[in-house]
């Protein structure tokens, strides 16, 4: 979490949240259609608008390899394609341009939850953009939950902001990740009765929506090419995995398996991330779990922003995950819906979307405004765009900005404030 101050007495409370991201697919791009920001969460870094049309513009985490669930379904494609390798290699007609690949093969290189050279870039590249952009900040500690690419998340955006100093010029202190450890980073591993699974149940029942008419078209498309095609929805799933990886490890334009599909096709596929995501770290959670989990991480912030003690750093650096930012959100009533059904259909203008939220190497940056003659007000720029306010309960102003004392007052931020690990409302929501 990055926390700050400006030159004309704003003490930023930035907050910023390392994880994992990748970069880029092929094709697609026309009509104005990126298909690099619809890939949920999976989406390379950009700067979304979330900043509404009525505001005026004003955690980093990396790019990863696959999770291990995923990569399996990656493999599996990757296994029926070597083993219909002599059907591949002899087509009986013409092979349509974006399936051509297919008849010199295709294998998966990807290895498991590592960090990618584009994540490497993307956090030292975040690193250097927040020093440059605000000298006068100084943070003397950087803390990082306790995994593997979270910590080299961390290493590579201190050697951007700190330079070859790094090491002796701020400490970073790994927090654990484990159901023993209280930490705002991954308030869930403290849950007894979080699982994933309210997550991936959502995504299944979507799965079973979108995944078959895609391969009914894609075996359709190959039939004359190669009779006997038989690719599965698990298959298909497998394809748009290696296309958003693809692109994640290797850059945009890079994985032969995003031009195969339509510009719906892709949208759906977004959509599966969104129910992923809000499932198993937001409003999708049941009862009260999301906001309560997602409170640790708004006493964090609200903590730092109003200490006021001599000498105190300006600038708090913390590295977590895309979770902790959605469970953050949904402790601040951000990015809601009303509706959001797993099966469909798909609200094109719903508010939760996990690539303009959370996509790789987000960045959550709470400010502390002091601004001369006015109130302390308070600022959330979620991937550089401001994010409003207002629905915490506060009156924004045109920026999307608060002030502090009606932050504090208001019945959301209030009751999120009002949480402690272990008190009759978080045994509510979390006690088995």
């Amino acid at each position: 979490m990055f926390t700050s101050s400006l030159s004309h007495a704003v003490k930023l409370g930035l907050a910023a949240v390392a994880v994992a991201s990748p970069t880029g697919a092929a094709g697609n791009s026309s009509c104005g259609f990126n298909i690099y920001e619809h890939m949920g969460n999976l989406s390379p870094y950009f700067q979304p608008s979330n900043t509404p049309s009525s505001l005026s513009s004003g955690a980093p985490r990396a790019v990863p390899n696959p999770l291990s669930d995923e990569i399996g379904t990656i493999q599996g494609l990757a296994y029926y394609i070597g083993n219909e390798s002599s059907m591949f290699s002899a087509p009986r007609a013409p092979v349509p341009d974006a399936l051509a690949f297919l008849q010199e093969g295709w294998n998966s290189t990807f290895t498991t939850n590592d960090l990618s050279p584009i994540g490497r870039q993307q956090l030292f590249d975040h690193g250097v953009a927040l020093r440059l952009k605000y000298p006068q900040l100084s943070a003397s500690r950087v803390l990082a939950g306790d995994q593997d690419r979270v910590v080299e998340s961390a290493r590579w955006f201190m050697d951007g902001y700190f330079g070859r100093s790094a090491n002796s010029t701020a400490p970073l202190d790994l927090i654990a990740e484990d159901n023993k450890t209280v930490s705002w980073i991954t308030p869930m591993d403290t849950c007894e009765k979080w699982t994933y699974g309210f997550g991936g149940a959502l995504v299944s029942e979507w799965g079973r929506t979108y995944l078959p008419p895609i391969a009914d078209r894609l075996n359709r498309l190959l039939a004359d090419s190669f009779p006997g095609v038989n690719f599965t929805a698990s298959h298909v799933h497998g394809m748009l995995y290696a296309c958003v990886y693809g692109t994640a490890v290797y850059g945009k334009d890079s994985s032969p398996w995003c031009p195969v599909f339509t510009r719906d096709e892709i949208l759906s596929h977004e959509y599966e991330y969104d129910l992923l995501m809000r499932g198993a770290f937001g409003y999708g959670l049941p009862g009260d779990m999301g906001p309560v989990l997602g409170s640790l991480l708004v006493s964090n912030i609200t903590k730092f922003l109003l200490q006021d003690e001599e000498g105190a750093d300006n600038l708090a650096l913390h590295f977590g995950h895309d979770t902790s930012i959605a469970l953050g959100l949904a402790a601040l009533h951000g990015a809601y819906d009303t509706d959001f059904p797993p099966a469909g259909p798909v609200d094109p203008d719903r508010a939760w979307r996990t690539a303009r939220q959370t996509p790789f190497a987000a960045q959550m940056l709470f400010r502390g405004l002091d601004c001369a003659g006015d109130e302390k007000r308070i600022q959330l720029l979620l991937n550089e765009a401001n994010f409003d306010l207002s629905p915490s309960g506060c009156d924004s102003d045109d920026y999307g900005t608060c002030k502090m004392s009606d932050f504090l007052a208001s019945e959301t931020v209030k009751a999120a404030l009002a949480v402690k690990h272990g008190d009759a409302r978080w045994q509510a929501a979390c006690s088995a």
